[in-house]
């Protein structure tokens, strides 16, 4: 426990665990008081593989996938193969990045995909 403890700001939050943590506490903080929030996760069942997704929601009636990062890198190899699986069209991806949003298109059937980047500090505005 000391060693997440010990060390700068920044280096507190490249802590991977940590930061997911977080994320996760920040989600049912800022979610309705009225609605029980379960927060879910992935994994690929396949063997011999390690793709997971942080956290699976429900926003709007549709499921959504995001991924957390400690920092602004990451090529989000999980979320896209989930997306793809799962035919989801929208995910999110929170981070140390500025707002923002990506479009990438699917290897497989050349379907569009959106991921809507939400800053840490922001994830209050997860709902909007």
């Amino acid at each position: 426990m000391s060693t997440i403890m010990l060390g700068t700001a920044e280096e507190l939050v490249n802590k991977v665990g940590l930061t997911e943590m977080v994320a996760g506490w920040e989600m049912i903080k800022y979610s309705s008081p009225r609605v029980r929030h379960d927060l879910y996760y992935w994994e690929n069942p396949e063997r011999g593989t390690t793709s997971e997704v942080d956290y699976i929601i429900m926003n709007e009636g549709k499921v959504m996938p995001i991924e957390v990062k400690s920092g602004v890198s990451g090529k989000m190899k999980s979320l896209r193969l989930f997306m793809q699986k799962k035919n989801i069209t929208n995910a999110i991806r929170t981070s140390l990045e500025n707002f923002g949003k990506i479009a990438i298109k699917d290897d497989v059937n050349g379907e569009e995909r959106q991921i809507r980047i939400l800053p840490l500090y922001a994830l209050s505005n997860l709902q909007n």
